[in-house]
């Protein structure tokens, strides 16, 4: 639960940088399209997708980038995500295309400028301005970026950012009149940020590396969802959360990608709607999968009350148990984040459920976050594991103020989610190696 921030902060950062102009660069892109782990079969990637963002990585590469400071091939790996809008590839196409449509369509975006053009090739500087309450952690930065124009895709090389070495691709790929599916391919090497603020907090919170590429992609693809679809919020009746309906074979489909690049396949679902006491609240819930070699028992561990402070010692300081019975023990965190540049210090209450051994859920029943919702299932495959984990994260209005003040970031009330399943599925990785 602990990544509530960091996952808001970090993955907005990767838009910022320091201005800078360069000639147009020659580069020939090596980037994975989103559909290779897919045959080449967009109607199959849009099925697995349904009406939620769904975010996934491809195997290691070896890559080389005409910015890096040595001409040596780097290990990377790439992370894709898609959306099936309902609007047609000539609206998407005619939108992307298009760099200064992208102020007003990404938020903290104030402005894009191309400063250098050559057929399909462009170079834009944007301005990137993240105001919050609290000082230390405004961002108002500038990127330069190369875009290069091809029939259904742009290819982006980053030549100046806090994150230098890195390189995306947008797709998009027509599945009826007015359907398409939009994807986002994107990697950077988060090993050597530069800039003051940036470099403190991966300083700080090194694991938030882990879950950077995901919220990178789910920020980049909610905010062309807005753009083209209307939100109807999906009621939710109580003490239940969102359940995603997969066929046989799409279930086998995620065990492999995930077990393919050893990372997790996260969905980001639509809006639910809660009841809260007297007041209607939204949620978004993210539902992330991990393959693990191990036996499902070697996993129950890490579905019990305190197993977020073996995974996270430095931020989690101490968990006290209440057990009411053999299903149901209530836990209070006394949490402290450091972001290189500030702590921020909260506390939480959470009840968790657990059926048996193989599943578990949690809400929040107190403290300084209302708002955190979810549950844990371990799905045994036929070697293996698969580790099912659905959560909500929100800050709400009433928080203390250096939580509320993340309100400000964009997207906080999905983001946080996504990032946090994906690092927690990841912790649990490095433990049972």
């Amino acid at each position: 639960m602990k990544n509530l921030f960091k996952s808001v902060v970090i993955s907005t950062c990767l838009c910022m940088n320091h201005s800078a102009f360069a000639k147009l660069v020659h580069w020939n892109p090596q980037i994975p399209s989103s559909l290779d782990s897919f045959n080449g079969d967009a109607a199959q990637l849009a099925d697995l997708t349904g009406n939620r963002i769904f975010i996934y990585a491809h195997p290691q590469q070896k890559i080389k980038l005409p910015t890096f400071e040595v001409n040596n091939a780097r290990t990377a790996q790439f992370y894709s995500a898609a959306v099936v809008l309902p609007t047609s590839t000539g609206k998407v196409e005619q939108l992307l295309k298009h760099f200064p449509n992208y102020v007003g369509l990404f938020p903290t975006l104030k402005s894009a400028k191309v400063i250098e053009s050559s057929g399909n090739i462009q170079q834009v500087k944007y301005q990137v301005h993240i105001p919050t309450p609290i000082p230390v952690l405004n961002f108002k930065e500038n990127v330069l970026m190369q875009h290069q124009v091809d029939k259904n895709s742009i290819s982006t090389l980053i030549i100046d950012a806090p994150i230098p070495f890195a390189a995306g691709k947008l797709e998009w790929f027509a599945l009826a009149e007015n359907k398409t599916l939009m994807t986002v391919t994107q990697w950077g090497d988060l090993n050597q940020p530069k800039g003051f603020l940036f470099s403190k907090i991966l300083n700080a919170l090194p694991e938030a590396k882990l879950g950077i590429s995901s919220g990178t992609n789910a920020f980049l693809l909610e905010a062309l969802q807005q753009r083209f679809k209307s939100s109807n919020p999906i009621a939710l009746p109580d003490g239940q959360i969102p359940q995603i309906q997969l066929n046989a074979q799409q279930r086998q489909k995620i065990a492999n990608l995930s077990q393919q690049s050893s990372q997790p396949v996260s969905f980001i679902l639509p809006s639910y709607q809660i009841k809260q006491a007297k007041a209607v609240e939204q949620l978004r819930f993210s539902t992330t999968y991990h393959y693990y070699p191990q036996p499902a028992e070697k996993l129950q561990p890490w579905l019990t009350a305190n197993a977020s402070q073996q995974l996270f010692p430095k931020q989690i300081k101490r968990v006290d148990l209440k057990q009411h019975n053999a299903q149901n023990v209530d836990a209070h965190f006394k949490v402290s984040v450091g972001l290189g540049v500030i702590q921020i210090p909260f506390n939480f209450n959470v009840r968790f459920h657990q059926a048996d051994a193989s599943q578990n859920q949690y809400n929040a029943i107190g403290g300084d976050l209302k708002y955190v919702k979810g549950g844990m299932k371990l799905l045994p495959q036929a070697q293996g594991t698969l580790l099912q984990m659905t959560t909500s994260l929100k800050i709400d209005n009433d928080a203390p103020f250096l939580i509320r003040a993340m309100r400000s970031m964009p997207y906080h009330d999905l983001l946080p989610a996504v990032g946090a399943n994906t690092v927690y599925a990841l912790k649990v990785q490095q433990k049972l190696r």
